[in-house]
């Protein structure tokens, strides 16, 4: 074990380097010259942030959800910063239940697809509209052909549900979405069968005006982590009770790994079992592995950081960073702060998805402003080894 915490900490320890800006966007401009022509009277600029992102292949892939009216293309992807709609604009018009209304939350999996949580309901921090019936949206990257489109059955969520909130679970393709209206639990996906479980968590019942779910599935230990932005702690449960017979309510299951300290807006989980949280204007880490919920600051009172709306892995070692003016956004104001920034720091790990995937290494991704110093990273990790061996000597 004392290998495994060592480990950990040189990730953490090359994670603490500055931060590098790769995007930043002051509005979402899709690339199409047709596409913009035809959105040129739906479009509202300050409406369109990039809200959940997921890399595969260098390409980023985005959640730019319609929350209110003026967002032409709630799924897009990027290539050198040239935003576009994903597969395709047509697919993504408001009323057209067979393709994508309002995207909340998005993952990839180990097999290049895109597993995307199409809540159905539009402009709900506005003038809700309540267009579609939620689904779960399975695409395959490569061809952006739409492999399972499974709609979830009616007798699971209300009116007041709020969807958000997905993980997969590699070994076994079950997806699990979070429901955090007063119906609150988990709905469970499984990709071989194709059928939606629900298992019904009171912890979860929201009472803010907006919230929601921050998930994330450790293979390490088959652990479902989740908080929510209105949560105080983070908790975990069992993987194996989506399993179990005879289980409907899952609420004496949950763990409480201790308080929060502050409001939590993102989360991932990288391979070595670090569980990274965004919060305002930080980031901290927590290394699952131990038992105490002992957290490492990783970037404290950083002003560019200040709604952080997703983190990403890309398979090159990097850790992403998106912050938005969202904070703005929910209360009205009108924000003098850039809609969206990307940065991206070198940690040296990746997600449990790009782990055993082999992409091929480009500048598609290239930072923008103060390169890597791998020669920094490198020094690190030496020094680290050189540490590990007179403990083991």
């Amino acid at each position: 074990m004392i290998t495994i915490y060592l480990v950990v900490n040189i990730y953490l320890s090359v994670c603490l380097c500055e931060l590098n800006v790769v995007y930043q966007w002051d509005k979402i401009d899709l690339s199409n010259h047709e596409i913009r022509q035809e959105m040129e009277h739906s479009y509202i600029p300050e409406n369109n942030l990039v809200h959940r992102m997921k890399i595969w292949n260098n390409t980023l892939y985005m959640a730019i959800p319609r929350f209110k009216p003026g967002v032409p293309a709630t799924l897009c992807k990027s290539n050198r910063g040239t935003i576009q709609p994903f597969p395709t604009i047509n697919l993504q018009i408001v009323g057209n239940c067979i393709g994508m209304q309002n995207i909340k939350d998005i993952e990839i999996d180990h097999l290049g697809q895109l597993w995307v949580l199409d809540v159905g309901k539009v402009y709900d921090l506005d003038k809700p509209s309540y267009t579609c019936d939620p689904k779960l949206v399975i695409l395959d990257i490569g061809t952006g052909r739409i492999i399972q489109s499974a709609v979830i059955p009616s007798g699971m969520y209300t009116i007041q549900s709020i969807l958000s909130g997905i993980s997969i679970d590699l070994k076994t393709l079950t997806a699990v979405i979070a429901d955090i209206g007063p119906n609150s639990g988990f709905i469970v996906y499984k990709y071989d069968l194709g059928y939606f479980q629900k298992f019904q968590c009171k912890l979860l019942s929201s009472v803010k005006d907006y919230n929601e779910a921050l998930l994330t599935i450790s293979p390490i230990d088959n652990m479902l982590y989740f908080t929510t932005v209105e949560l105080d702690s983070l908790f975990t449960i069992p993987l194996s009770l989506f399993d179990a017979p005879f289980v409907n309510d899952i609420s004496h299951y949950v763990n409480n790994h201790g308080l929060k300290t502050d409001v939590s807006t993102a989360m991932i989980m990288d391979t070595t079992g670090n569980l990274y949280l965004g919060m305002t204007r930080k980031v901290i880490a927590w290394n699952t592995l131990k038992n105490n919920f002992d957290v490492k600051d990783l970037y404290i009172q950083e002003v560019r950081l200040d709604w952080i709306s997703s983190f990403a892995f890309d398979s090159n070692g990097y850790l992403w960073i998106i912050s938005s003016a969202f904070s703005d956004f929910l209360d009205g104001s009108s924000s003098k702060r850039m809609n969206t920034r990307i940065f991206k720091r070198f940690c040296g790990t990746t997600s449990f998805a790009l782990q055993n995937v082999q992409m091929p290494v480009n500048d598609t991704l290239s930072v923008i402003h103060n390169s890597v110093n791998t020669k920094t990273a490198s020094s690190i990790y030496i020094l680290s080894l050189i540490i590990f061996l007179k403990i083991v000597l």
